[in-house]
């Protein structure tokens, strides 16, 4: 037999028979037990190293920066040091372990049962299931108490809504890429452009959008659309409830979407055999029907014929748990923990004996509780002037604190009543224009304690914000203001201060912490950006650093506003005008440092700047405009 066929037949034989005929190809036994001893060592040693890894406790201290103490940085070395550092949120490894875990289960993934009690894990027929960890961006008015807004995150994407399309993008610094859309009309629907925001679930997987669109008659109704977005790249469209009117504004609390919209009674169109054209009509998903009479409810000082409907929703399924429309009540709705606060503007009008009247703004302001089964309306009171927007109203501990604009005319009636009124034909009225401040018990809807006319005659106000037993003021006559300053700790002897007449005026205030205060507004022109910080003194309130850009104003929606205190990070979008009156659209990100506003991020950007949204994460600034998307690097 040839040595090649005689290898290859043996190659059959069984493996011993191979070691017998090919000694040198056997192990040794000595080294079998060397190559068992080390195997065995670096187990151990692995054990110990896991067990190291595991249980050694994470440090909760940030990190040493001593060596940079002869650097003539070394006090905003510390300061930022402090500031980027974030405590773990785990005591070890093993603790750590665990949690994941209880969240992902073992193989990274939960069981995903059917009601017939099957396990369908990833793969099968199912859909997958992804847990994400929901992150709020919107500067909220209440605390625990969402807005809708366009734009919100899990910490994995960005979701931003562009008008009629939903976008959502990955997070992944200069590689991140949209990586799922839903548009929610087709072309041939007609929808309000302005009117789009929406809520993320808490647990990342429905979107909750509120918008406005037209039915075949042109009439508008507001539309809340839920949408399964679990698996960003194949977006479902689960459930829709509509209401005839416009969309006004809404709130997100324990599991309820509190939905307040308007309705117009158009006078020319009034047909009372058809109920649809003086009351609003609400559609579940089987066809509309009007609203329940016993929900309307209609002040004594009836002056217009306009409809603030409120409406609470289960989040889950949009089911209708309570309505309530309150008739000839305006745009002003602030919402608490427990209450929803509606505002209706009328006039008062008094005749003098020389022949002349003299009318004062008022505002009747309704408190509705929405907590129970039922909307139960608690009462409510008359306060002189008209309010700026829901951030001059405020409930704190049992008492609800009201800014207000005061207006006072006095002109001869019979002119007046032409229709007409020119300056001439009016007379020179006590206190003109001013700001005034009301404390209302709750439990009694009476007033408590005041401020009346603090401001300089003849200003309005601008901007407010409270922050508990504080609230910051902004007033102005044009475009000069002082920006005030209330200590409310003590309503029997209330306190304030201001900056006296600066440039300009904000037509927000944001607190920012460690006792500063952020304008956003116009500065000595009408078309100048002016963004300014304030600081309280002693007897005072003094300005610290103002940024501005000249032929530039940004929007006064302030959610369009990016707001990141931890950072003191603040971005906005901005529209430039040039003397040849062509607009440019960009995007500003600025940072305080505690001395200075400076600017980190300026880059064109297409949209409304209303619509403009941004959010910092880890280093980068993400920025949305409309089809449009921007990373930029900040820090690191």
């Amino acid at each position: 037999m040839k040595k090649h066929d005689w290898y290859q037949a043996l190659s059959l034989a069984d493996d011993k028979y191979v070691e017998e005929a090919h000694p040198e190809n056997s192990v040794k036994p000595k080294g079998i037990k060397i190559f068992i001893s080390l195997a065995a060592a670096c187990v151990c040693f692995a054990m110990i190293f896991f067990n190291l890894w595991l249980f050694v406790p994470f440090s909760t201290t940030p990190p040493d920066v001593s060596k940079h103490s002869d650097s003539e940085y070394y006090g905003l070395i510390q300061s930022l040091n402090l500031l980027t550092y974030e405590a773990p949120q785990y005591k070890n490894n093993a603790e750590k372990l665990w949690a994941d875990v209880k969240r992902f289960g073992f193989f990274g993934y939960k069981d995903v049962m059917m009601e017939d009690g099957t396990n369908i894990r990833p793969g099968g027929s199912a859909l997958e299931e992804e847990t994400l960890g929901y992150n709020e961006i919107t500067d909220n008015q209440v605390e625990g108490i969402t807005e809708a807004d366009r734009i919100k995150r899990s910490d994995k994407y960005i979701y931003y809504l562009d008008n009629e399309v939903l976008r959502i993008y990955s997070i992944e610094k200069e590689s991140s890429k949209e990586v799922g859309s839903y548009t929610l009309y087709n072309e041939n629907e007609n929808y309000a452009t302005g009117q789009w925001e929406f809520y993320l679930s808490e647990d990342c997987s429905t979107v909750t959008v509120i918008t406005e669109n037209y039915d075949e008659k042109t009439e508008r109704r507001v539309k809340v659309i839920s949408l399964d977005v679990s698996t960003p790249s194949n977006i479902v469209k689960k459930e829709e409830f509509s209401v005839t009117g416009m969309y006004m504004s809404s709130r997100n609390t324990d599991g309820n979407i509190l939905l307040m919209t308007s309705f117009y009674i158009d006078r020319s169109d009034l047909d009372f055999d058809n109920e649809a054209t003086f009351l609003p009509q609400i559609d579940e998903g089987e066809g509309y029907c009007s609203i329940p009479a016993g929900s309307i409810v209609s002040p004594d000082n009836l002056n217009n014929t306009r409809y603030t409907v409120v409406m609470k929703l289960c989040e889950d399924t949009l089911e209708l748990r309570g309505t309530a429309a309150y008739l000839s009540y305006s745009e002003d709705v602030y919402v608490s923990e427990d209450h929803v606060f509606l505002t209706c503007v009328f006039v008062d009008k008094k005749e003098n004996k020389d022949g002349t009247v003299t009318r004062n703004s008022m505002t009747e302001i309704s408190c509705l509780s929405y907590g129970g089964d039922n909307f139960e309306t608690e009462g409510s009171i008359t306060v002189e002037g008209y309010l700026k927007d829901q951030w001059s109203m405020d409930e704190y501990e049992g008492v609800l604190r009201v800014f207000t604009t005061t207006n006072t005319t006095t002109v001869r009636e019979q002119y007046y009543e032409g229709g007409m009124v020119s300056a001439d034909m009016i007379v020179p009225a006590r206190g003109g224009t001013n700001a005034s401040l009301y404390c209302i018990d709750l439990s009694t809807f009476e007033v408590i304690a005041s401020v009346i006319d603090f401001a300089p005659p003849g200003e309005e106000i601008r901007s407010v914000r409270f922050d508990g037993e504080a609230a910051y003021v902004c007033t102005s006559i044009e475009l000069s203001d002082p920006v005030f300053f209330f200590d409310l700790s003590d309503l029997d002897n209330i306190s304030y201060k201001d900056t006296g007449t600066i440039d300009g005026f904000s037509t927000s205030l944001i607190n920012i912490g460690n006792g500063f205060l952020l304008g956003i507004g116009r500065g000595d022109g009408w078309a100048t950006l002016k963004v300014e910080v304030y600081e309280e003194t002693a007897d005072t309130v003094r300005s610290v650093s103002s940024y501005e850009n000249t032929e530039a104003i940004c929007s006064e929606e302030y959610k369009s506003y990016y707001v990141d205190r931890k950072n003191q990070l603040f971005g906005f979008g901005v529209v430039d005008y040039d003397h040849n009156m062509y607009t440019t659209y960009r995007y500003i990100l600025l940072r305080f440092d505690g001395y200075e506003l400076v600017e980190l991020v300026n880059v064109p950007l297409k949209g409304d700047p209303a619509n403009m949204r941004g959010v910092y994460i880890d280093g980068y600034m993400y920025i949305f405009g409309e089809n449009d998307f921007k990373v930029e690097k900040v820090f690191g």
